[in-house]
């Protein structure tokens, strides 16, 4: 007897497509772990000062984005190369079971606690976005706990100013058909462009680890710091 063919609805389509997306996250998350153990081991090899020119030059990685990759080796090495060394399932360990976003996402939660909170809310069948709401309502709980058990310390940082940088555009477009001299501004630009890309994505998953970091700390400087953000 042949088995029942599946509708080829837009619905069917969309859970196909978000399963390869899923499996594709864990890919990069052993990935990026392998990466960030051989990055580690790269940077204990370097004399002083030549960190960041190697990154640069060998790998093109800026230092944001390696200290980031060194993190989940730091963080969730140790789990995965465990449970790949003993040949068990992935369900052995909780953390192995994250995509590089959930793992992202995560490292704003102290180690101990970490994977109890995935085993409790399911992480693996979670969202990006819904793990994201999970994780500021624990911060938002956590930080009232603090507030009600903690005396507010003296002389609390004042405001947090961000200043805009005004750039003065001193150079025209080049109009009519392309010369020379244009392709060489056009390749120009168009790198600076994607050098630009790569340091607002390493900023802004800066942004979103210390607002972690500040919601677990004290969530009034958290929304502050999160308004001041969004004004950008």
């Amino acid at each position: 007897m042949k088995e029942p063919i599946t509708e080829r609805t837009p619905l069917v389509i969309a859970a196909e497509i978000n399963r390869i997306k899923q499996q594709t996250c864990k890919i990069m998350l052993t990935n990026a772990i392998e990466i960030g153990k051989r990055l580690k081991e790269a940077k204990a090899l370097l004399s002083h000062g030549e960190w960041g020119k190697w990154l640069v030059e060998s790998v093109s990685y800026s230092q944001r984005t390696a200290n980031r990759l060194v993190q989940l080796f730091e963080e969730y090495g140790d789990k995965l190369f465990a449970a790949s060394d003993d040949g068990s399932s992935s369900n052995s360990s909780a953390p192995t079971n994250l995509t590089y976003y959930q793992a992202i996402l995560l490292l704003g939660i102290p180690e101990d606690e970490r994977e109890k909170f995935i085993l409790e809310h399911d992480v693996e069948d979670m969202t990006t976005r819904e793990l994201d709401q999970a994780l500021k309502e624990r911060n938002q709980t956590a930080s009232e706990k603090e507030q009600a058990q903690v005396t507010p310390m003296p002389n609390n940082p004042g405001d947090i100013k961000i200043e805009y940088l005004t750039v003065k555009k001193t150079e025209k477009p080049i109009s009519g058909p392309k010369t020379a001299t244009s392709q060489t501004f056009t390749t120009k630009y168009e790198e600076r462009c994607t050098a630009c890309c790569q340091t607002i994505a390493d900023t802004f998953q800066e942004l979103l680890e210390a607002l972690g970091q500040l919601a677990r700390l004290d969530l009034a400087v958290k929304e502050k710091c999160s308004k001041d953000a969004s004004r950008l």
